[in-house]
């Protein structure tokens, strides 16, 4: 996955549960070619890895208005709930 230094962000809309959906600006990373929403990070001693996250079709993912921005044309869910 890249560093959770990354400045790259993914615009989606997202539910949590029965709650209506709302629009989210994630962490954008990669999983060798798939990309991946990171909902929440993990502090291991000074080490910050992906915590919560979630795989995206990447058909639905498009290039946003600037540089290290995109959009994401799908809905994700939190698999927590």
């Amino acid at each position: 996955m890249a560093s959770p230094t990354t400045t790259v962000r993914v615009m989606h809309r997202h539910r949590i549960g029965a709650a209506p959906e709302f629009l989210r600006v994630s962490p954008l990373s990669f999983n060798g070619r798939r990309p991946i929403a990171v909902l929440t990070w993990l502090n291991e001693g000074e080490a910050r890895t992906p915590g919560v996250c979630v795989e995206l079709d990447p058909a639905k993912l498009r290039p946003g208005p600037g540089r290290g921005v995109f959009f994401y044309d799908g809905v994700t869910a939190d698999p927590r709930f």
